[in-house]
């Protein structure tokens, strides 16, 4: 995926400050990452709430699962096609990856496992469906509620909540307009899209901020890693992804147009890791290395003793009683002369 430079210091700019400005119902919000403290007290009334569904009678996710196998909402012959699918689909990514090295035929094979993984999701959607009706989906909506009075803000004064209190969100007389800000809010709270973050870790914008940031042993975004968003989080995992790929070697590095396609390159750091794994056995093999040892690996047998056999056993004498021995001898028929 290819951003624009507006585009990709827009996305850093969501990232970095944890908030975003979303206009509904010609009126701009700014809506923010909840801090620690809201997702603690988000986290309880989700628990409550499970309990309360629960009580109600809503089915657990579990008893969801078993119900969908019992009623075989999924037909085995769905469930042999997923099962080929997915072979299909490794299949593919391991011939992608194969093909990186020469960059043929790259396009087409992505075209097929895209073709597949619609196929799949297709067949999948069909039971994760099922889920929204679940204690879990219930409890979720209304952790997500919470979160989205408490992270919703005026743009003109952004240190003030739109609804004072949370009862006043949950007596909005407008629906349509809670619902559609609350929508706003899951899509910006499940956070940006891993191709888009993906994107934003290897510009050269971003790029040159994180690796000053490591160097200096500053922080990134300016707040503890105990505070970071999952946004932030995302951005900081492909960062570190894409350095260990440009500090490799030149002969093991992947060409640019590798690096920018993320199926592609996915395969590619597959196989590579892959073939090192096989290099590394081999190496190991050719040298006999056979890891920790056992006295049971071998042949030899440890004798006490305590041992009957003890005694019936003729030992070696070791190399450095000999070594003694002879050192005796030699001085006292020196002493002799």
């Amino acid at each position: 995926m290819d951003l624009t430079l507006d585009q990709i210091e827009e996305y850093l700019e969501i990232i970095a400050t944890g908030s975003k400005i979303v206009d509904v119902t010609d009126r701009a919000f700014l809506l923010k990452q909840p801090r620690l403290a809201t997702r603690m007290v988000a986290r309880r009334i989700y628990s409550k709430e499970l309990e309360v569904a629960i009580k109600e009678g809503l089915l657990t996710n579990e008893q969801m699962r078993k119900l969908i196998t019992e009623r075989k909402i999924i037909t085995d012959e769905e469930r042999a096609k997923l099962k080929d699918i997915e072979s299909k689909l490794e299949g593919q990514r391991i011939l992608l990856g194969k093909t990186t090295r020469v960059r043929a035929n790259q396009e087409r094979i992505e075209k097929i496992i895209h073709n597949l993984e619609n196929e799949r999701l297709t067949i999948i959607y069909k039971e994760r469906s099922k889920y929204a009706m679940t204690a879990e989906s219930k409890a979720e909506e209304s952790k997500m509620m919470y979160l989205c009075w408490s992270c919703t803000h005026g743009l003109d004064n952004q240190d003030k909540l739109h609804w004072e209190t949370y009862n006043d969100y949950l007596k909005e007389p407008d629906f349509d307009f809670r619902q559609r800000i609350t929508i706003e809010y899951m899509r910006f709270y499940s956070g940006i899209p891993t191709a888009i973050v993906r994107s934003v870790a290897r510009s050269n914008l971003w790029r040159i901020k994180y690796i000053s940031s490591v160097k200096t042993v500053d922080f990134v975004f300016g707040v503890p890693t105990a505070e970071y968003s999952n946004d932030m989080l995302n951005l900081m995992y492909w960062s570190h992804y894409y350095q260990n790929i440009y500090d490799m070697m030149p002969e093991d590095q992947p060409p640019d147009d590798i690096i920018d396609d993320d199926e592609a390159l996915d395969a590619f750091m597959k196989d590579y890791h892959d073939e090192k794994s096989r290099e590394m056995a081999a190496r190991k093999s050719k040298k006999g290395y056979k890891g920790k040892l056992s006295a049971f690996d071998t042949e030899e047998v440890l004798v006490t003793r305590s041992n009957e056999l003890y005694e019936d056993i003729e030992f070696d004498t070791p190399r450095e009683a000999n070594a003694i021995k002879e050192r005796t001898s030699i001085q006292k028929k020196t002493r002799r002369v």
